[in-house]
């Protein structure tokens, strides 16, 4: 029998555009992950802090993915204190979900980063790391990373269900280049952005006067 397979897939989503859906959908339908988790980084340690409330961009990602039964808006980041770490929202999954095999989905440019991440090492211990090469991208591995993707990297994607964590695997993804920076900027400027955003995300946003 094999495990649950869940995906993990974090941001700061402000605002969730086509180009995060997209991204989810890709990598679940290509590994057939039960369900992708994308979970609202609430205090990202890294970013500058984001223009909407953890609440506000929790509810747009939660009308975006509302009808779509294998991705979920995750507000378990906005429920603790402190920075948003990764590593304690997959020790938190990793107790919640003891037999599940973990997938976090990061692009190649946020794996890069990997090194400053907060107790980056023990991430591998916690979850496999399914790493999205994007189409037009210099998808290149960063070469500090080498020595530590090595001993983990698999072209076996069924290894990700039979085993909860401790694989690296590239899966490449095929979706538009939408930023939320751009459609901040776009709003302001005037400009339209509803073909980056899923309609019932910008009905709110109008509404809400958001990012204006």
């Amino acid at each position: 029998m094999t495990n649950s397979v869940i995906g993990l897939y974090g941001g700061t989503f402000d605002p969730v555009h086509l180009g995060h859906i997209s991204a989810a959908e890709c990598v679940q339908k290509a590994l057939d992950l039960d369900v992708v988790k994308m979970v609202v980084s609430a205090n990202p340690p890294h970013n500058k802090q984001p223009m909407l409330s953890a609440k506000k961009r929790f509810e747009l990602l939660a009308l975006a993915v509302k009808d779509m039964p294998y991705l979920q808006a995750d507000d378990c980041e906005m429920l603790r204190q402190g920075p948003s770490y990764m590593v304690d929202t997959l020790r938190y999954y990793r107790q919640k979900e003891a037999g599940a095999s973990l997938v976090l989905i990061l692009g190649m440019e946020a794996f890069n980063s990997l090194m400053s991440w907060h107790r980056w090492k023990e991430i591998i211990g916690l979850a496999h790391i399914v790493v999205t090469d994007r189409a037009g991208f210099v998808n290149k591995l960063d070469s500090a990373l080498d020595d530590y993707v090595t001993p983990h990297l698999t072209n076996d994607k069924a290894s990700l269900k039979h085993q909860t964590h401790g694989k690296i695997y590239y899966q490449p993804v095929d979706v538009d280049e939408i930023s939320s920076t751009d459609i901040r900027r776009r709003i302001v400027d005037g400009k339209p952005v509803q073909h980056m955003l899923p309609k019932v995300c910008w009905d709110l946003i109008q509404k809400s006067n958001f990012y204006t």
